[in-house]
């Protein structure tokens, strides 16, 4: 007598140790049916494959963890037709059966198909060496012990589902662990793409995320460095993931092959199941978490909720992030022109002074109250905001322009040299003289006065460096001329 209590993974090919119900059904089985064996054979969630669970035998032939492909062989045949099957009077050689090693004399054999509704659990299979026919009495049993099956693997795979999730509790606490501990986007991007495997296992990962900027769903790889975050639009009619942002529910769809759809922006093919999530803060879609399997249904009920959750934590640090990074922006943002501000202008100069030479210009527009005097305020503001449009296209990719406060601008010039930032303040009056500006239909000419100062690399912080183009700021206006320069 040989009874079989353990059983190899569908997925993985590792061990998983049944309940001792199955061992107790298939010996009550095997006692009841007055049968030589009775075998529970499991099937893949896809359906394509049976492989043997558990099983109570009075021999010593049969094959532990046997594989049978759907249709093949007489067990075969029931799981793909999901019919019964009966045979009378067998006289085919067992080892046909797949299920022993050597031929035994079996004069009877049924099998039945295991069904969760229209899911086919597994197949029940029951041989006799004592009768050649299994009575309409042995076959109602045989059914009515195939939906005991059934439920008793239900709840099986309820306890694997939730094995499953207790051991993703501690995967998840160190992605939360690693997300609050990132100070930038990228950086949780980074966090999200390394971790995703170890709580669900797949073959590709998708994440996608909404522009702070316009509002535009894009596709996020995984970053190479501290550089910003950059993405490759969604098509959110188009794919499968643009199917969970618009619709703010979670897709497990288990054969896309059969939709030929789009999973939205992963490499590779051969993808056979999507699980997709919403990022989901205060009722407002922000992004979207999915991963592929290269197996049909890769994806179970537990996978949904690891993911859900993960979905969840990660939509309320990204909206963090963007929650900060808009205060960091309107700090450094003049609120009318919407150029940088002193703090900009400083920490861009913090940042790339270190690195090469470098000069400061303060432009200070001459005798601008007469707008604010000849019109009004909101005019003045207008014309203020054309002027700091107009340094922008000058300066263009040489540097960068801020608004210091009233009609008083900063230009920071990277890898630029002494005489290289005079040259650029005596051209940037140039060209303010020359332009024509509108104000309410009228044409106005504006002129200034620049202060300038010149660090070399590594010489100057950005406060210092601003501080002496004010310097020379205040030096020109005492002198009367249009451009100075600070002189140590």
């Amino acid at each position: 007598m040989a009874m079989e209590q353990t059983a190899v993974d569908l997925e993985s090919g590792g061990p998983v140790f049944y309940n001792k119900n199955f061992e107790a059904l298939v010996q009550l089985a095997c006692n009841v049916m007055d049968a030589f064996t009775v075998a529970f054979f499991r099937s893949t969630p896809d359906g394509e494959t049976l492989r043997l669970a558990s099983y109570f035998s009075l021999g010593e032939n049969v094959v532990p963890g046997v594989t049978i492909k759907s249709g093949q062989g007489m067990i075969g045949w029931v799981a793909k037709e999901r019919r019964p099957l009966t045979v009378s009077e067998f006289s085919h050689d067992a080892t046909t059966l797949k299920l022993y090693s050597v031929p035994e004399e079996i004069k009877s054999f049924m099998a039945v198909p295991v069904m969760d509704g229209e899911r086919l659990v597994g197949v029940l299979v029951v041989d006799s060496k004592r009768q050649y026919v299994f009575t309409q009495k042995h076959q109602k049993l045989t059914t009515d012990f195939a939906r005991v099956f059934a439920l008793v693997a239900n709840d099986q795979e309820r306890v694997e589902e939730l094995v499953h999730e207790a051991s993703s509790i501690e995967g998840i606490s160190a992605v939360v662990e690693e997300l609050s501990s990132s100070e930038r986007l990228s950086q949780m991007v980074r966090a999200l793409h390394h971790n995703i495997g170890n709580l669900v296992e797949n073959s590709a990962f998708v994440f996608a995320l909404k522009s702070a900027k316009d509002g535009q769903f894009n596709i996020i790889p995984p970053p190479t460095g501290d550089e910003e975050t950059r993405g490759i639009p969604l098509q959110l009619d188009q794919s499968l993931l643009g199917w969970v942002i618009k619709n703010k529910r979670f897709l497990n769809h288990q054969d896309v092959v059969t939709t030929a759809a789009d999973f939205g922006g992963s490499a590779g093919e051969g993808h056979r199941s999507f699980l997709g999530v919403p990022m989901v803060v205060r009722q407002e879609v922000i992004g979207a978490l999915g991963v592929l399997g290269k197996k049909e249904k890769a994806f179970n009920r537990a996978d949904v909720r690891i993911l859900s959750i993960l979905g969840s934590v990660a939509a309320s640090y990204v909206a963090g992030a963007y929650a900060y990074g808009a205060a960091v922006a309107s700090r450094k943002t003049d609120p009318l022109t919407g150029l940088g501000n002193y703090i900009f202008i400083k920490e861009k100069a913090d940042e790339i002074g270190g690195k090469s030479p470098a000069g400061m210009l303060v432009l200070d527009i001459n005798d601008f109250s007469r707008i604010t005097g000849d019109f009004s305020i909101d005019i003045a503001d207008g014309a203020l905001i054309e002027i700091a449009g107009f340094l922008k296209r000058v300066v263009a990719e040489k540097g960068h322009v801020g608004r210091y406060y009233g009609d008083v601008f900063l230009i920071y010039l990277p890898e630029h040299d002494a005489e290289e930032t005079t040259a650029s303040a005596k051209k940037l009056l140039d060209v303010l003289r020359a332009k024509n500006f509108y104000v309410e239909s009228r044409q106005v000419s504006f002129d200034g006065k620049v202060g300038a100062a010149h660090a070399g690399a590594g010489g100057l912080d950005g406060g210092e460096l601003i501080k002496r183009a004010f310097g020379a700021l205040k030096s020109a206006r005492m002198a009367g001329t249009s451009v100075a320069v600070y002189n140590v």
